[in-house]
């Protein structure tokens, strides 16, 4: 009875258990029910997948995991099972994944159990041999999946894929045509095509050992060949040049075959080309020649132009004639004619005419006047002029501008001056273009120019012409005495069409200004301001009793001598318009009263001593 109540408190544990149990599943039945059945917790790699609301992103209803949702997730596996490609998409291809990846073990549990000691990489794509078999897992793979997560999954069995192409792609991508997988440096070369490197093998060079220029123990990278010297030394110790194979051929070292054009010091092309080497080089082919290097040492100067003793300066490869335009140009300033202004671009046959003998092609070319290459295309109007020198107008920088101007225009039968300085020469020497008739008869200014003025000034025109108002700068400036009307004052700075404006008649007749009819009273030009106040009413007055010509103010107007009415005391210092106020007159009009209908004082001023306001 002792131990009585040990199975009591046993049982009601058990009984507490169930009742939890129930009472879960009663608040929660589905997350209850599922965590209730759980076989374990997850492994860490599917840590995030824990909990009620994900079962189903791994099993389906009947409780197993589907291969369809695993390569959903792991798409990197679910690739290589499409291409049937490594281990999954071979040797698995078609088991379900949980025979082989088992989860709900904890967290400590491992989904995919391998050893890299014992792991048969036969049943990938690519067997391990030779040095790859010493090789660190980690060493190659490197790579993550698309969750960023590392995976064995998708390497490249490629060579260039690990390694470092050396080469630079220069031999091709498959490196085992010379390397194996034992070691790198084991090469097999018997293969090697060395066309494919930087120095292909010709000739001779075709027999050489390759430890003779990659040494013992081979070293292929860098070796020095951009130079023959390089490798073989110059027996010539640099005195014809670092250039071997301006000489030397490949296919045997006393196979000689010098480029003439690579010949030191001189170029033997062309001219030289024919000439044996023994003719200049007495002593050897390897000495200089006795006479000397320079051209005149074999060649005698021929021109009479001072160009120097420096033949190859032009005849570089003894080329007589033919020599490029650049280089005639170039020495051109050394003889007889220099070249300037459009001579410079001027083709060379254009003076140096190919149908001309030798002699007389160059050396005996004419070229004193500018007729000897030039044609007159004037047709001789300038004979008596230096003969037609065309010289004398024109420059080598071109036909026009001419330099034909005022101070030569003058040595002519009509001297240019004023605004003749300024015509354009085509409008008197009229005549279809591009050639001019220079030869104009007409001198007299209305043979060329309208008169606008009509029979106006006949005798003047019978006496000299426009000459006789005109001068040569301008025709708004004549140059008229103005005698029967003497201009005075402000008159004299007044444009003439101020006062000579056209009549009616002139309107009608189209015709310029009538200057003989011009009026030559006040009135006639100026308008009346006063509204005929000194016209219409006695005593009569004209503008010139008041006014002057240097000016309509009045300076100085004596008020007693004019009106009659002394302005004394501070009448003196009165204003004009005080008195002579402006007054409306018949028509509408309104201008100062000048003549005053009243002198006393009570018709300006109110009288202070009367009574009232």
């Amino acid at each position: 009875m002792a131990n009585s109540p040990t199975p009591i408190l046993a049982g009601s544990t058990r009984y507490i258990a169930c009742a939890c149990a129930v009472a879960w599943l009663l608040l929660d039945p589905l997350s209850a029910f599922a965590q209730f059945f759980s076989p374990g917790d997850l492994a860490r790699a599917h840590a995030e997948l824990e909990g009620d609301g994900h079962c189903s992103d791994c099993h389906t209803a009947g409780s197993r995991v589907s291969n369809e949702k695993c390569v959903a997730c792991h798409d990197d596996v679910g690739r290589s099972i499409r291409q049937k490609a490594g281990m999954h998409g071979r040797k698995y291809l078609g088991q379900p994944c949980g025979n082989c990846h088992i989860d709900h073990r904890g967290r400590e549990h491992t989904l995919a159990r391998w050893d890299p000691k014992t792991f048969d990489h036969d049943q990938t794509d690519w067997e391990l041999e030779g040095g790859h078999t010493r090789v660190d897992c980690n060493k190659c793979h490197t790579g993550k999946n698309e969750r960023a997560q590392p995976t064995f999954i998708g390497l490249s069995s490629t060579c260039a894929s690990c390694h470092e192409d050396v080469h630079a792609g220069r031999f091709g991508s498959g490196c085992e045509s010379c390397h194996d997988d034992t070691s790198w440096k084991a090469l097999d070369l018997d293969p090697f095509d060395h066309d494919l490197a930087r120095f292909p093998l010709r000739g001779k060079h075709r027999q050489v050992a390759c430890a003779k220029c990659h040494g013992e123990p081979a070293k292929y990278q860098p070796i020095a060949f951009d130079t023959c010297g390089s490798c073989h030394k110059d027996p010539h110790r640099g005195k014809l040049g670092p250039s071997c194979d301006s000489c030397h051929v490949e296919t045997g070292w006393k196979e000689l075959e010098m480029e003439r054009a690579a010949h030191p010091g001189l170029n033997i092309q062309a001219g030289h080309a024919p000439v044996a080497c023994r003719t200049c080089h007495d002593r050897g082919n390897l000495l200089s020649p006795s006479r000397g290097k320079r051209c005149v040492s074999c060649h005698a100067p021929v021109h009479e132009a001072k160009f120097g003793d420096d033949c190859a300066d032009c005849h570089a490869a003894i080329r007589w004639l033919g020599l490029p335009d650049e280089l005639g140009r170039r020495v051109h300033d050394k003889t007889a004619y220099p070249l300037e202004g459009k001579h410079e671009t001027t083709e060379c046959d254009a003076c140096h005419l190919p149908k001309l003998p030798r002699p007389q092609r160059f050396r005996k070319l004419a070229f004193a006047r500018c007729g000897d290459c030039h044609k007159d295309v004037h047709k001789g109007q300038f004979a008596d002029r230096e003969a037609g020198e065309c010289a004398t107008c024109h420059t080598t920088f071109g036909f026009a501008p001419t330099t034909f101007g005022a101070e030569q225009h003058a040595t002519s039968r009509f001297g240019l001056e004023g605004g003749h300085e300024a015509a354009p020469c085509a409008a008197c020497h009229t005549g279809g273009r591009p050639r001019l008739d220079w030869q104009v008869a007409r001198q007299a200014c209305a043979e060329c120019h309208a008169n606008p003025h009509g029979n106006q000034f006949e005798k003047e025109m019978h006496a000299g012409g426009c000459q006789s108002c005109h001068g040569v700068v301008a025709w708004d400036l004549p140059n008229i005495a103005h005698e029967t009307w003497p201009l005075t004052g402000a008159h004299q700075k007044a444009r003439c069409e101020q006062c000579h404006t056209p009549s009616e008649a002139d309107r009608r007749a189209g015709s310029g200004v009538s200057y003989r009819d011009a009026p030559r009273e006040c009135e006639g030009c100026h308008e009346d301001v006063h509204l005929g106040q000194f016209r219409l009413s006695e005593p009569l007055e004209d503008c010139q009793d008041c006014h002057q010509t240097q000016s309509f103010k009045l300076p100085g107007y004596d008020h007693l001598q004019a009106t009659g009415y002394a302005l004394t005391g501070k009448h003196a210092s009165v204003r004009c318009g005080n008195c002579h106020v402006p007054t409306e007159i018949a028509g509408g009009e309104s201008t100062a009263l000048w003549r005053l209908p009243y002198r006393d004082c009570k018709s300006c001023h109110r009288d202070p001593h009367s009574e009232g306001p």
